[in-house]
């Protein structure tokens, strides 16, 4: 159990530094721009990619920190 738990904080923590190094004060990256060169367009969706990859990781890490927490108090 030890190490779901070491898991799930790894996750957050990997999550929320991406998100704080990369895009609190920046804001969602926008995407659907139209650019000139096709590298762009790949760079903008990475950059969407990752944004959304680091919220995800914070949101799952948090519901499996609470799943584990509640079946440990039923069982």
């Amino acid at each position: 159990m030890g190490e779901l738990i070491f898991v799930c904080l790894f996750m957050i923590a990997v999550g929320s530094l991406v998100y704080i190094k990369k895009y609190k004060n920046n804001g969602k990256p926008e995407a659907g721009i139209k650019r000139e060169n096709l590298l762009d367009y790949y760079k903008d969706y990475s950059n969407l990619k990752l944004y959304w990859t680091s919220i995800s990781f914070i949101v799952l890490g948090v519901i499996f920190l609470l799943t584990i927490l509640i079946l440990e108090l039923v069982f």
